[in-house]
């Protein structure tokens, strides 16, 4: 099959395109035939750690969309198409890709390969964080940062759909897709006052906050939620947090469970996929780099096939 995979840790550079073996299902295994790969953060950033590369080549990718060739244990059928996650063994950048039985769910009808890829990871952290873990409600106000990035995006439609109002950080080129998402009021991280302008616009603060920015933006967000709320954080939390607030911090897992709830979502028109852009698996290095960037506004995926 065809492949882009890395011989060394590195950067995008270091991606190469060309052969590899075709994987080798185990018991119980969904064996896919990609139609197309999700490219997230969190390739690059593993790509890049020699910590997380312990024998080479290695195939990235997380995410996968195709097309059923063996159901396994699954329940579905050869032919299926589906959108899945593949956990630790990776391999979506390929012609062909194995998934276990529990994370692999049908496509949405109403998308196209791409961005069912791309929802994976995207719209599986999002719903986990608010809708399991944060136990988001109907009238409470949740403020998002990072919020046009792969996971930010879809977490705006999700508190929508919950009921919630969202209030959504991201510089200013990004805030008509925001609100067109369902964000009610969008504030550019860029101009010094955001945090003073967040508290005007929700007097009190907020009920909770969904972070996927980190660093300086996620600190000064905290001081928007109100005594006694919630902040749910993607890429680390405080390491001390006032006033009663709680914090949630996991690792993602879109499961066949929450990749179903996904689907249901988008054909009922409540979650729209929103694609950056797409590359070819020859320009997967490319693609790399684009999400390297930290610019690309929703998810960057590849046609494979």
């Amino acid at each position: 099959m065809q492949a882009a995979y890395y011989e060394e840790s590195g950067g995008p550079d270091k991606l190469k395109v060309g052969e590899r073996p075709d994987p080798e299902p185990g018991a119980g295994d969904v064996l896919i035939r990609n139609r197309a790969a999700g490219v997230g953060i969190w390739d690059v950033k593993l790509m890049a750690s020699a910590s997380a590369n312990r024998s080479f080549p290695v195939i990235p990718g997380f995410e996968a969309a195709g097309i059923v060739e063996q159901s396994g244990d699954s329940g579905l059928e050869m032919g299926d198409a589906v959108f899945a996650q593949l956990g630790e063994r990776r391999g979506g950048y390929a012609e062909i890709s194995v998934a276990s039985p529990d994370h692999v769910a049908r496509k949405p009808n109403t998308v196209s390969f791409e961005e069912a890829a791309g929802l994976v990871f995207g719209a599986g952290t999002a719903y986990e964080g608010l809708v399991d873990r944060g136990r988001v409600q109907a009238g409470e106000t949740v403020l998002i940062t990072a919020a046009a990035g792969g996971v930010g995006v879809s977490a705006a439609q999700i508190a929508t759909s919950l009921g919630a109002r969202v209030v959504a950080i991201a510089s200013s080129a990004h805030h008509a897709l925001l609100r067109e998402l369902g964000a009610s009021e969008t504030f550019d991280y860029h101009d010094a006052t955001w945090l003073d302008q967040v508290l005007a616009a929700v007097p009190g603060g907020v009920d909770v906050l969904f972070d996927g920015a980190g660093g300086e933006t996620r600190d000064r967000a905290v001081g928007a939620i109100k005594d006694d709320g919630r902040g749910i954080f993607l890429v680390g939390k405080p390491r001390e947090l006032p006033r009663g607030i709680a914090a949630l911090q996991f690792s993602a897992d879109p499961d066949t469970r929450r990749l179903a709830a996904i689907q249901r979502l988008v054909d009922g028109g409540k979650l729209r996929a929103v694609v950056d852009s797409t590359f070819s698996l020859e320009d997967a290095a490319s693609a790399m780099a684009r999400v390297a960037t930290h610019h690309s506004g929703g998810r960057v995926a590849l046609t494979i096939g």
